[in-house]
């Protein structure tokens, strides 16, 4: 029989958080450490096993969403699939859009679309009640992203890249509490809470622009810009705080949350590469 393996990497965002969904700019990046890997073997028969218990109840789900969206029966899904995982779950680094771009993949494989896109969006709903696009893009792409007016403005490679640093705050995130945490903050105060969008916008437009012309006070700046919009928007608990505190502490001149907030992982910025630093040191991903 034979087996098709389909790869979906990790992902991390610089800039441009939950304002993306209403059309903000936001610029990912690929992290090719961590893969989500699904296998398909052909056969009359279907059946799903992950190396996830909760990956395998997922990928059952998004399998008979996905038919629904596509109008198939979901029984035209065969095959004997297997997951194996290890993007770390709920701590902002993608594993829902890697693991909606593999199912998005299987149905591309029978026929059952050409452009897998759309698809995957609706997949990833499911986990962040409404998708923006970015983290499918990052992960279908598995290139640098500028991504505005909820479709892909550019990919890219930055013209110097300094030393970056991933390190886990000790919680993890909920895309969904987070989103609606925002959500909730529109309904409140609509006025600020379109200044905070407008404010991460100019976030990743300063990100952007450092990367393009070798600035690091610029991105400095727009790091720092991004983490104030977190923490007014109340996506910055105590443990979060302590954590940037602590990096900041230890050298880093600039940090933030790089998925939803309320934990996950924290960018750090460095002038020199850290001496005590236990953490992903980045670099620019080659697909």
């Amino acid at each position: 029989m034979r087996i098709t393996t389909f790869l979906s990497h990790a992902k991390w965002i610089l800039s441009g958080e939950h304002s993306v969904i209403r059309g903000g700019k936001a610029i990912a990046f690929p992290l090719n450490i961590y893969i989500n890997s699904m296998s398909l073997e052909d056969s009359n028969n279907f059946s799903l096993v992950s190396d996830q218990e909760v990956l395998s109840k997922d990928a059952l789900k998004l399998i008979d969403i996905g038919a629904d969206f596509l109008n198939i029966d979901p029984k035209a899904v065969k095959g004997k699939i297997k997951i194996t995982n290890d993007i770390p779950i709920k701590t902002g680094l993608g594993s829902s859009a890697a693991l909606c771009v593999n199912v998005a993949k299987i149905f591309q494989y029978y026929g059952y679309c050409d452009d897998i896109f759309p698809l995957a969006m609706r997949l990833e709903d499911v986990f962040h009640g409404k998708s923006s696009g970015l983290d499918i893009a990052v992960t279908l792409n598995n290139k640098p992203v500028i991504y505005h007016n909820n479709k892909v403005l550019e990919f890219f490679s930055p013209s110097f890249w300094p030393t970056m640093v991933l390190t886990h705050s000790g919680e993890k995130s909920s895309t969904a509490e987070c989103t609606e945490k925002v959500q909730q903050f529109f309904l409140k105060d609509s006025m600020q809470a379109k200044k905070l969008d407008d404010l991460m916008s100019l976030s990743s437009d300063l990100c952007e622009n450092a990367l393009k012309i070798s600035d690091f006070g610029r991105l400095k700046d727009g790091i720092n810009l991004a983490n104030k919009v977190f923490c007014q928007w109340g996506l910055c608990n105590q443990t979060l705080k302590t954590h940037i505190d602590d990096l900041i502490l230890a050298g880093a001149v600039a940090a933030k949350p790089v998925g939803s907030g309320l934990g996950g992982y924290v960018l750090s910025l460095w002038e020199d590469t850290p001496k005590n630093c236990d953490g992903i040191y980045l670099t620019l991903e080659k697909p």
